[in-house]
């Protein structure tokens, strides 16, 4: 069976110049991913389609109906507008809130199944947008674990300053000004922090930045390698890829309990949960590996299991595939609800 990549570009472009809709993504992705399907199903008709995300579904729901349709998603609208403050956004006005989640409760009575990223968000799928449990899938975001190094070939410092890595572009969302300060105080003798960012943040003692770094990247590659632990006290994200990245480098990692982030890590044997803004219990857990190199090597060799185990990009697109082929096959699209 041929598979076919539809690729929903996010830049404004010609239809950026329309009135409202331009400046909407999801009615201007959604018109997008429509026009795709629409062109490429009437060349070659599609048995299964998988559509990411919700947001491009919208005005998808004719073709929903009448092809089995996987549909994916991060977080519901509802997940989103749960942190959408760290985002710099507000909801909407109670009508349009409503608005907004009956046209999304339309649309998903179309899909045969759904493929979420987190029990967070399947729990939404369920309570808030009308979905049987059963139709739901959670299979989480993979890394390509061959990338990185095979755990036995880890090194795990047994002395040291401890070398903590962070990655990620927006920084204050995600607490890099946090973890500069906890270090800082914790001092570069006890720990040396490296920053993977986009932001204008300065190297000083105890701390380096590296700008420019590409995803999957040996650059990039390079820094898990040489890392002991990862720390992202992010204040809102509804899941973090680099987290998986941070099991297949056999990392501890240290990380708020927001969004489906709670479902990452395994608290006391891959790392350690903090609050938001939490710098006593981080720099706290900081201290206890940097103390304990035989916990720290333990919790490594833990994380890199649990990432096998769950967040294996190369199994879990085959459960996807399965799934995809199985409503093909049956040749009939399913109702979720």
């Amino acid at each position: 069976m041929d598979a076919s990549w539809l690729e929903v570009p996010f830049e404004p472009r010609a239809i950026g110049k329309v009135p409202v809709i331009g400046k909407n993504w999801t009615v201007r992705g959604s018109l997008r991913a429509r026009q795709a399907i629409q062109k490429a199903h009437r060349e070659r008709p599609f048995d299964a389609l998988f559509i990411h995300t919700q947001t491009i579904s919208v005005l998808a729901g004719d073709y929903m109906a009448k092809i089995p349709t996987v549909l994916s998603l991060d977080a519901t609208p509802l997940n989103y507008d749960e942190i959408a403050v760290t985002y710099g956004d507000t909801p909407h006005a109670a009508p349009i809130e409503w608005a907004k989640l009956t046209v999304h409760r339309a649309v998903m009575r179309n899909a045969a199944r759904f493929n979420v990223w987190s029990n967070w968000a399947k729990d939404s799928l369920v309570q808030h947008y009308r979905v049987a449990a059963g139709a739901v899938d959670v299979v989480y975001p993979g890394t390509n674990l061959d990338a990185f190094p095979a755990p036995e070939n880890k090194v795990v410092a047994r002395s040291g300053p401890l070398r903590v890595l962070f990655v990620g572009g927006d920084f204050k969302r995600k607490g890099g000004d946090l973890l500069i300060e906890v270090c800082q105080a914790l001092g570069p003798d006890k720990v040396q922090l490296h920053l993977v960012t986009s932001a204008e943040v300065s190297p000083r003692p105890g701390v380096s930045v590296y700008r420019g770094v590409k995803p999957h990247s040996e650059e990039l590659l390079e820094r898990y390698r040489n890392a002991d632990v990862f720390a992202f006290p992010t204040r809102g994200d509804a899941l973090a890829l680099v987290l998986g990245e941070a099991m297949a480098a056999s990392l501890p990692i240290i990380c708020t309990r927001v969004g489906g982030l709670a479902e990452e890590v395994l608290e006391g044997e891959t790392g350690y949960y903090m609050d938001v803004d939490d710098g006593a219990r981080l720099r706290d857990r900081l201290e206890r590996l940097y103390s304990d190199r035989d916990l720290l090597a333990r919790m490594g060799k833990r994380s890199r299991q649990f990432g096998e185990e769950q967040f294996d990009a190369k199994k879990n697109a085959n459960r996807i595939g399965d799934t995809l082929l199985r409503l093909a096959e049956a040749k009939t699209p399913g109702r979720s609800n």
